[in-house]
């Protein structure tokens, strides 16, 4: 940016959003860097289209009145200590009135004598026809990388390739806590491509990196690992285990060995259990209720990253907190470390204390346990022995990768041979306490996730279809039993658009139901006339007065 070229009156105007706090230094900078490359010349009419086209501030009035204000200020030169310029020198007061510092000074008071007739007019301003459209301006979008101030400073981590075990495990740590600190849920360090986090659903490219050398990737991967992992690594060339730097400071981590090097995925554990009511949910109670059987199955699925592992981390955390149990989990790695409250709680980790799933359930019906947790039911022995333990006394939570509650039990009883597939399913109907399928969506600012969701509770109408293996028809049950706390996909993916969570673009794609369709078209249709939107219990179509109308409704 060449600070002398840029007028006063936009030097003014950004000094006024750092001091009021609206937009930081490096947002300022990074909106008038791309001005000057689409070629245009700064203006500061221009810099507040930009501001706006790109969400960067959206109170069209405010960046008005700091607009007016600017225009009269830039009379008297540039501003004191102005955020643009990289040597600022204090200048020599030129009118007689004190410029209030920024830390001084509210928003939106005048900063000069003149700025104060500036004020007065600015409504005005606002609203008077301009002599230069706006529309004369091409819109001037902010890439990714200019509008994300995270992915700043982030450490370099090809120099890698130079260091000693020590020092690549150190940029290792720096890495990884930079990735926490702006709340990234996964770190892909690879050989042959350049470093990406995940964060909030996205992948982000980091900048200012270059692409991974082999040595870099093995240096800084092989760096956390013991001999005997590495020797279990260069054996398999696939390892699952966890990272910890400090006891809150945990990462469940994966090798693997490609074309180009090796690959580390570093999936970020969070170091507090988030409560079931702060989940997403919108009856909390309905899950609270599940951890209170003595026995039974109670399974969370989703596909990868939808947050089963914190869904069950507090179902566990709900057991310890009002029950006096014993506790027994099994996972490959462990995540979340329990701390014993109302119950003692034992956890093992697969190849470090138990070489498979089978063999810990096994023996865990010998371990007097109340509670048994199981990180992922993946295979028969795992999922034959969950189901024989949840009808021997215990209480049984697993996962699965399926996305609806009519997938899950498809996918529960498909894994039995024909033969048994009858006895199965009188076993599960018998057992299943509930379902609960989560999808974790980006929200409609992109600036968190939210949860979707889908509950089917063991009722006896849900035991029945099970037993007679018409799992297709669980979808409408579920629709039907509303008023007990089931919910379907669908119907949240719904209340979360009505709840302004999400975008009707967003949520679109998950509506078939032609009524639930309706009523988002009609939300959005008054929302585009300027109305305030409808809350959902209203937004249902009223019945026509005219039957041949009705009929062409559907």
């Amino acid at each position: 940016m060449n600070y002398q070229a840029i007028p006063k009156d936009v030097d003014w105007f950004c000094y006024h959003l750092a001091a009021d706090k609206l937009l930081t230094k490096e947002q300022c900078i990074t909106a008038i860097e791309a001005i000057e490359k689409s070629r245009q010349p700064v203006s500061l009419r221009l810099l507040k289209l930009v501001i706006l086209q790109n969400k960067l501030y959206q109170d069209a009035a405010k960046l008005d009145v700091l607009s007016s204000m600017s225009t009269a200020e830039a009379a008297n030169g540039r501003p004191p200590h102005s955020v643009l310029n990289p040597n600022p020198v204090p200048p020599q007061p030129v009118a007689p009135q004190p410029t209030a510092a920024p830390s001084d000074v509210a928003p939106l008071k005048p900063r000069t004598a003149t700025a104060a007739a500036a004020i007065s007019m600015a409504a005005a301003a606002a609203t008077a026809p301009s002599a230069q459209p706006v529309s004369k301006f091409p819109e001037v979008k902010l890439t990714s990388e200019q509008k994300i101030a995270w992915l700043k400073g982030w450490p370099v981590l090809n120099k890698a390739a130079e260091m000693d075990r020590e020092g690549a495990r150190k940029l290792l740590d720096d890495f990884l806590h930079k990735a926490r600190e702006n709340k990234c849920s996964d770190v892909h360090i690879s050989a042959g491509a350049y470093p990406f986090v995940r964060r909030y659903k996205e992948i982000y490219l980091v900048p200012d990196q270059e692409v991974l050398s082999r040595k870099a990737a093995e240096n800084l991967n092989y760096a956390p690992m013991t001999d005997e992992q590495r020797a279990i690594f260069d054996e398999h060339h696939d390892l699952d285990y966890s990272y910890n730097i400090k006891e809150d400071d945990r990462y469940r981590t994966n090798l693997l060995l490609h074309r180009l090097g090796v690959e580390g995925s570093y999936r970020i554990i969070k170091n507090t259990i988030t409560p079931i009511n702060q989940l997403g949910f919108k009856q909390p109670e309905v899950i609270e209720k599940l951890t209170t059987y003595g026995q039974g199955l109670i399974l969370v699925t989703g596909p990868a990253g939808s947050g089963k592992s914190t869904t069950m981390s507090a179902l566990a955390e709900y057991i310890n907190e009002h029950r006096h149990d014993h506790i027994i989990t099994v996972e490959d790695p462990i995540e979340v470390v329990y701390q014993p409250k109302g119950c003692n709680i034992t956890q093992r980790e697969l190849n470090n204390h138990t070489r498979s799933f089978q063999n810990a359930l096994r023996a865990a019906l010998r371990e007097d346990p109340d509670v048994i947790i199981i990180g992922e039911m993946r295979d028969l022995e795992t999922i034959e022995m969950a189901i024989h333990s949840s009808e021997t006394g215990h209480l049984v939570i697993g996962t699965l990768h399926t996305s609806s509650a009519a997938e899950t039990m498809n996918r529960l009883l498909d894994v039995f041979p024909h033969g048994q597939q009858a006895q199965i399913r009188a076993m599960v109907a018998e057992s299943l306490k509930g379902v609960i399928c989560q999808q974790l969506l980006p929200n409609k600012n992109g600036d968190g996730v939210v949860l979707a969701y889908e509950i089917m509770l063991g009722t006896l109408a849900v035991s029945n279809l099970i037993r007679e293996g018409k799992t297709f028809q669980i979808e409408s049950t579920i629709q039907t039993s509303k008023n007990i706390g089931m919910v379907t996909m669908e119907q949240s993916h719904f209340d979360l658009y009505m709840d302004g969570l999400r975008t009707y673009d967003q949520t679109l794609p998950f509506i078939h139901t032609p009524d639930l369709k309706r009523q988002m078209q009609t939300r959005e249709a008054q929302k585009l006339n300027g109305g305030m939107p409808m809350p959902p219990q209203a937004a249902a179509p009223q019945p026509s007065q005219d039957p041949a109308k009705k009929r062409n409704w559907f």
